[in-house]
């Protein structure tokens, strides 16, 4: 179900933005309504309309992060916001010297995130106060992980840093040899992440010390996921890869049409990728045979979502696309009016996602329930209340 052009999403009132909702979605889920088939008719009428919109008076930005009812992302507006998830209404502004196209993680009360001015930031969730930074040489587009009491992220100057979460000090610092851009995954006290240099690397959260290296045959901006022993990560040059998660070695390569940026997730035993072809497919996981694919008109490099029996992403043709699991056809689909490249997180019932017109969406998901991928659940390019960072 597509958005009519004549839905008025945001308008402009002086120094403010006032929020319109176009669309009404329960609040949360009662016995009544488990046993009450007009909640799901309510949840399917919904399905793609817009609850509300927010902009952030730039172009592009992150992913959303919903933790505590609030929606935390960036924007090339150079700031980090603070939108309330039911109504949109804005709790606070955080602002750095450049773009923030850094995927905000908040854990314990706090919003760690990078910009292009060089920091990795830790903000209070509740206030938006500066708690630390730390300055690294160039940009950082890759969002932080946060595993116990460490961050993990990767630098512009191809860099690999964890610090310690409580101060922003240097725990340690691995280099590459390209510009990172992929957010690194950590599970089993292993950090993985890809470079421009082509490879993909394990490291030990605890000391940097290089686990394996996998090379690829073109830059890796997919962030790796994890599901059980197997690391699924894209390319480049167009593959996507399955690799042993404790020694690094090929287990399969499944070949797309184009370069792959989007970043795996794993879900019910498919792994669900974008590729530049414009098409988002559904693979074996155990095997790397294709289940299905759907095409879009626009490249995609949105790293996709499953909640309930849909899988969701975005196409730089400017739609959210809800996608049945298993056939792989379309369920519904949303004019955003612009590229969508972020990574959409689904929580109650509601799709939350950023678009290239700097414009933060919350759509009704027409499903129950929240996001329940791997990547998700890791932590990796966005997340929501369900994941601790205790990797």
């Amino acid at each position: 179900m597509g958005v009519s052009d004549d839905e008025e999403k945001l308008e402009a009132k002086g120094d403010y933005w006032e929020f319109e909702v176009d669309a009404e979605l329960p609040d949360s889920i009662t016995e009544d309504d488990e046993e009450d088939d007009s909640y799901q008719l309510r949840l399917e009428e919904a399905a793609g309309k817009i609850r509300w919109s927010y902009s952030t008076g730039g172009l592009g930005g992150s992913a959303p992060t919903i933790v505590g009812g609030t929606v935390v992302a960036g924007g090339d507006g150079d700031s980090v916001y603070a939108i309330d998830a039911d109504s949109g209404a804005e709790q606070w502004v955080f602002e750095t010297d450049d773009f923030v196209e850094s995927t905000p993680t908040v854990v314990n009360g706090r919003v760690f995130v990078g910009s292009d001015d060089g920091h990795i930031y830790a903000i209070d969730a509740d206030t938006g106060d500066e708690q630390w930074a730390f300055q690294t040489p160039r940009f950082i587009e890759s969002s932080p992980t946060i595993a116990g009491n460490a961050v993990f992220v990767g630098g512009g100057d191809g860099s690999v840093y964890s610090l310690h979460a409580e101060m922003g000090r240097e725990r340690w610092v691995v280099d590459t040899d390209g510009p990172i851009y992929a957010s690194p995954t950590v599970t089993n006290s292993t950090v993985y992440i890809g470079s421009d240099d082509g490879h993909v690397y394990a490291l030990s959260a605890a000391s940097g010390e290089q686990r394996w290296t996998f090379e690829t045959g073109g830059p890796v901006r997919s962030s790796p996921t994890v599901a059980g022993d197997t690391v699924f990560v894209g390319s480049g040059d167009g593959t996507l890869y399955a690799l042993d998660a404790k020694w690094g070695d090929k287990r399969w390569e499944f070949a797309t049409g184009d370069a792959i940026n989007s970043s795996p997730t794993v879900a019910e035993g498919s792994v669900f990728v974008g590729s530049d072809d414009g098409a988002l497919y559904a693979i074996d996981a155990a095997s790397g045979d294709q289940g299905w694919y759907f095409e879009t008109d626009g490249r995609v490099w949105s790293s996709p979502t499953v909640a309930g029996d849909n899988v969701y992403v975005g196409s730089n043709d400017g739609y959210v696309y809800a996608i049945d699991t298993t056939t792989g056809r379309r369920d519904w689909h949303s004019d955003t009016g612009d590229w969508v490249d972020t990574a959409p997180v689904v929580v109650n019932e509601t799709v939350f996602v950023t678009s290239d017109n700097g414009t933060i969406y919350a759509l009704g998901a027409g499903v129950r329930g929240s996001s329940v991928d791997s990547r998700v659940n890791l932590g990796t390019l966005s997340h929501h209340g369900g994941w601790a960072g205790d990797g």
